[in-house]
């Protein structure tokens, strides 16, 4: 499978991404809406975490953050339970190194198996391209959900 196009997509997402951590006042970054479980930084390094977690752990690849990276912004995570703020020179480097990472590891052939995986949204994905797919649309609702908190808050 040729991955050019969906890395490309994925590098114009993650500059949406780092947009946000550019021009949104850190009050409004960490605020959480009411009604809501996580703020603009969770969604954001959510995005990055996610991408990881179906990509290189589930081909058991190890990941490119921190175990508390992984922990601050994993799926079922909120930033209420943070001991700290997380670095946010951090999250915003990791949104283009993970990506060239990919890329990299996608050109060598580093991806050589991926056991199936039955998303939260019932997605079944067989194989890396797919989750690769998937990892995309996931970062779209993200995005999606980042408008709606500018918005609101």
């Amino acid at each position: 499978m040729n991955y050019s196009f969906h890395i490309e997509h994925l590098y114009v997402i993650r500059k949406k991404l780092a947009d946000y951590l550019d021009n949104t006042p850190l009050e409004k970054l960490l605020a959480i809406p009411a009604g809501c479980n996580n703020n603009m930084l969770w969604q954001i390094g959510h995005c990055v975490v996610s991408q990881q977690r179906l990509m290189y752990t589930i081909s058991g690849l190890q990941m490119n953050v921190s175990e508390g990276y992984f922990r601050n912004f994993k799926i079922g995570s909120s930033p209420k339970e943070w001991t700290a703020t997380p670095d946010i020179e951090e999250v915003r480097a990791s949104l283009v190194s993970t990506v060239d990472k990919l890329k990299a590891d996608l050109e060598s052939g580093a991806f050589k198996e991926y056991k199936a995986y039955k998303t939260s949204s019932g997605v079944v994905l067989n194989n890396v391209g797919e989750a690769f797919v998937y990892s995309n649309f996931h970062e779209g609702i993200h995005l999606g959900n980042l408008e709606i908190f500018k918005r609101i808050l």
